[in-house]
């Protein structure tokens, strides 16, 4: 099972939203978490073709459940895309986080 971690920004009706996606990939299908806004928040999904993603899953706020599909890509370390939720489609990007070393910092 490959394991990715990705530092995101959300572009939502909010503003930018800064956040982690891990990316669990397991032959064809994926999930994972998204954490934002304060949350970490599950989804699966699948590999569409090499470097393309769609995932499902629900965002809570403070206030709120938002319920999602993202459809995104991956290529060079750098992830861009959208999620498409009830109150419109919000744009995706980020970046693949460096490795961390065993027993540093």
């Amino acid at each position: 099972m490959k394991k990715l971690l990705y530092i995101v920004v959300l572009q939502s009706q909010l503003g930018p939203r800064a956040g982690e996606l891990l990316l669990q990939e397991d032959d064809r299908s994926v999930s994972g978490s998204f954490s934002l806004l304060g949350h970490r928040n599950r989804f699966s999904g699948s590999l569409l073709e090499s470097g393309k993603y769609f995932i499902s899953g629900t965002l809570r706020s403070p206030v709120d459940l938002e319920p999602y599909d993202a459809i995104f890509t991956i290529q060079d370390g750098r992830l861009s895309g959208g999620l498409i939720t009830p109150h419109g489609c919000w744009d995706l990007t980020g970046v693949r986080a460096a490795a961390r070393r065993k027993g540093g910092p």
